[in-house]
């Protein structure tokens, strides 16, 4: 969910907030750094709003304990674009507080970046491979934060507390791969997808969520564009000629300039790609929007 709050007198700065839709956590309070994507604008007011504290209502971080709690900062002079769901879910860690002593020894610490790869997926609810490096060695204690990481972040700051209370930091790089359809020759606009139109390949990726990951994803779609040998097949440049009933489910997407982000919809009208219809979050039944069908399994939202 794309939300805007801009104070009328200041309108030069732009960030985006993103939170996703699962926080693993076993803690009831955070602060905004630890749980969010925090980017653009300047980084003195990023750094006010990484401070921000907000609370959970039991198992679940409201949306609006989110607004109040921004709205209550100091950092009144940017514009504020908010991503997330009507509430985000709070789920205990599926990972151990230390890792295991895999992998070679490195100055003289038992753990490696390679070890930090099944405790990022499980930040990020993420079912690709990621590639992880770092400057310096894995510090020794429990990891406390990220509560998650959002797919698709170049990088990330992880803090450790050892036995002895200190705490460490850790930023590592980050890259995501994922399974992708790729033309295995020319497909010319107006082309039905085949099988044989198809190989499959592992690439990395920023943007979740675009690229059609398998088959069956796209069987007799209809090129809406050239596509060339080797070219990553996006969603979005397929399209169905059938008529896409109301009540299907699709993925839908919001645009605000270079930005955007998607939640689960359901279509509460027929119709065909390129048509606006209305359709609804499934998180929140109150929300209705018009999006225009971009194939059966995407509708896009632009944000003005």
């Amino acid at each position: 969910m794309l939300l805007i709050f801009i104070n009328p007198a200041y309108s030069a700065q732009n960030i985006k907030i993103e939170i996703p839709e699962i926080i693993y956590s076993d803690q009831d309070n955070f602060t905004l750094g630890q749980i969010a994507k925090i980017s653009g604008g300047l980084i003195q007011t990023r750094r006010i709003l990484a401070k921000v504290q907000v609370y959970a209502d039991g198992d679940r971080l409201l949306r609006n304990e989110v607004l109040r709690a921004i709205n209550d900062s100091d950092a009144s002079d940017a514009r504020i674009e908010l991503y997330m769901p009507q509430y985000s879910r709070i789920e205990a860690p599926a990972y151990e507080g230390n890792f295991t002593e895999t992998g070679p020894i490195s100055q003289n610490n038992s753990r490696t970046v390679n070890d930090l790869i099944p405790v990022i997926k499980s930040l990020s609810a993420w079912d690709g491979n990621i590639e992880v490096s770092a400057s310096s060695p894995v510090p020794d204690g429990r990891l406390i934060d990220p509560a998650s990481i959002v797919p698709g972040s170049g990088s990330a700051t992880l803090r450790f507390r050892d036995d002895s209370g200190r705490v460490r930091s850790l930023n590592v790089r980050l890259t995501w791969l994922q399974r992708v359809m790729i033309a295995s020759h020319n497909i010319n606009k107006g082309d039905r997808i085949s099988p044989n139109d198809l190989i499959t390949r592992e690439m990395k990726i920023t943007k979740p969520g675009v690229y059609a990951s398998s088959p069956n994803e796209i069987m007799g779609f209809t090129a809406n564009k050239n596509i060339k040998q080797g070219e990553a097949i996006l969603l979005s440049n397929l399209t169905s000629s059938n008529v896409i009933k109301k009540g299907r489910p699709v993925k839908i997407i919001a645009r605000y300039g270079a930005a955007s982000a998607s939640a689960d919809g359901i279509l509460l009208e027929d119709g065909r790609p390129g048509d606006w219809v209305k359709v609804r979050r499934v998180d929140d039944r109150r929300v209705t929007l018009r999006a225009r069908i971009i194939n059966e399994n995407l509708v896009e939202v632009r944000v003005e």
